[in-house]
């Protein structure tokens, strides 16, 4: 079987949405991704038509790993992803730590050059024409640090030459255990640590398998892969949608726009009219034109606080659906972990997320619901200084923990098996949130120290690839002062925000 042969019925079976190479040389790989792709290689030779979008970097995988830019490449999971690289067990080895801390559990590596056909092919340095060079020691590292990994090897040719293949399943993209062994690691294979002297012993040590069995293999392990959802059914987008809009009171928005006209009519502020009671929109085009767009943008009316009407979020349409877009982005790319707002107000946007989690019958995440349930705190710090938020100044900030527990009910989307209600203040509640892995985290802190507390309760558990929403980010000065002053202490630039709406950001956490 010839490896070429062998990596085009792998990206059949497997589909692959996207896929990362290391070492591409001339391209006759490469070209076989039916997917947006990324290649890496010093020094490549490219004479193959690329029929697919490629980012091919010239430089070391080492150097490509160390990017700063990096999240901004490989923005998902690769499906499939090959090394090719430097023939040398030390390179592999960083090349598979280095693709697994990017991949998902769905995602399958191969490793070129692992059975070589004469010991002569396995040394360190060059001296034949036929040359795999000591790749073949990394299948028993990654067998006795990682028996966690599926593995299987399989006879695979260039020519007649042959070079094998290695089939690697089952990865953990939080395991770090490679890492943490890194340096014994190397000082064992610099002591001689899984060195063959026939290639007899070396396939038996490697539990070869012939080329016979590698097609049965993928395609049964393509069909053993849980993937992401990649379709979502028109039923469950209408019910997303229609939730969205009830949550912004958009189908009784006239209504509230009638109670702020009631209410200017008590003050003394107008004369009451019942034309105008009966038919906003025509009585005050221009007024309720206004109002709407306010409504749209989650601006409270007149950007006054007791205008704030009864939509259950604040968030406005933009930011409703960047939530909905994060929730698929965290689904399509199985980032591992649960989901959590903090500062939720009438509880909209949790509303959300349990909407979705319902939709698609997510069972495996857990909804975290934090909130003082009080309001905001009296600024205590010094960088809060005149951003006086709480109960007493603004009670419409306040709602009770009941209130949001009803809210969820009448949705009928209240489940306490897998929904924490955190009530309290931040640094009082965050540090012993009920979880250990965070996919998608939600900041709605509006004060510097309400983030900052966030952020040292919750960052650190937020998955590599994971999203962090920051609500407040535009419009609150203490908010980008308490993220800029997070990440300078821990020695870390802020990763790159992308802009949401007025006021909303969010970004990636970088792996």
């Amino acid at each position: 079987m010839n490896y070429l042969d062998a990596l085009k019925h792998t990206h059949q079976a497997l589909a692959p949405k996207f896929y990362i190479e290391i070492g591409c040389r001339k391209g006759n790989s490469l070209t076989l991704a039916n997917c947006p792709s990324v290649g890496i290689d010093p020094d490549p030779e490219i004479t193959c038509a690329l029929p697919q979008p490629v980012q091919l970097f010239r430089e070391t995988s080492d150097d490509f790993f160390c990017r700063r830019d990096l999240g901004e490449i490989i923005r998902q999971a690769p499906d499939l992803a090959f090394i090719d690289g430097m023939h040398l067990v030390e390179f592999a080895l960083r090349d598979f730590m280095n693709l697994e801390g990017h991949c998902a559990p769905h995602s399958v590596i191969i490793i070129d050059d692992v059975v070589p056909g004469d010991m002569a092919w396995a040394s360190r340095t060059r001296e034949t024409k036929a040359w795999t060079g000591d790749v073949y020691r990394l299948i028993p590292v990654l067998r006795k640090y990682r028996p966690d990994l599926e593995i299987a090897v399989f006879d695979a040719n260039i020519a007649h030459f042959s070079k094998g293949i290695a089939v690697i399943s089952k990865l953990d993209p939080e395991n770090g255990i490679l890492h943490d062994a890194y340096d014994k690691i190397m000082a064992d294979l610099e002591a001689g640590l899984c060195l063959e002297n026939t290639v007899d012993t070396l396939r038996t040590t490697l539990r070869v398998r012939t080329s016979d069995g590698f097609r049965p293999y993928i395609e049964d392990l393509a069909k053993s892969l849980t993937r992401p959802v990649a379709h979502r059914s028109q039923l469950a987008g209408t019910y997303l949608d229609t939730l969205k809009k009830s949550l912004l009171n958009v189908f009784y928005r006239e209504d509230e726009f009638r109670i702020l006209y009631l209410r200017q009519c008590l003050a003394g502020e107008t004369t009451f009219d019942m034309a105008s009671f009966l038919d906003p929109r025509e009585a005050d085009p221009e007024t309720y034109a206004l109002f709407e767009s306010h409504h749209d943008e989650g601006r409270p009316f007149l950007n006054t606080i007791a205008n704030l009407g009864f939509p259950k979020t604040m968030m406005g349409r933009a930011r409703l659906d960047n939530l909905h877009d994060c929730l698929d982005y965290i689904t399509d790319n199985n980032i591992p972990g649960d989901l959590i707002e903090c500062g939720v107000w009438r509880g909209g946007g949790c509303i959300l997320m349990a909407g979705y989690l319902h939709a698609f019958n997510l069972r495996d995440r857990q909804l975290i619901i934090a909130d003082s349930f009080e309001g905001l705190p009296v600024p205590s710090h010094q960088k809060d200084e005149g951003l006086d938020l709480s109960k007493e100044i603004y009670p419409q900030l306040a709602v009770s923990l009941e209130t949001v527990r009803s809210n969820f009910s009448d949705y009928g989307l209240l489940d306490d098996s897998r929904q924490h209600f955190l009530k309290g203040w931040f640094s009082d509640t965050l540090t012993t949130a009920p979880t250990n892995r965070i996919a998608l985290l939600r900041m709605d802190g509006d004060l510097y120290e309400s983030t900052m507390d966030i952020l040292t309760a919750l960052y650190d558990r937020v998955a590599p690839g994971g999203i962090v929403i920051v609500d407040d980010y535009g419009i609150l000065r203490v908010c980008r002062e308490a993220i800029a002053d997070f990440f300078a202490a821990r020695g870390e630039p802020v990763p790159e925000m992308t802009k949401i709406d007025w006021t909303g950001t969010f970004f990636t956490k970088p792996h």
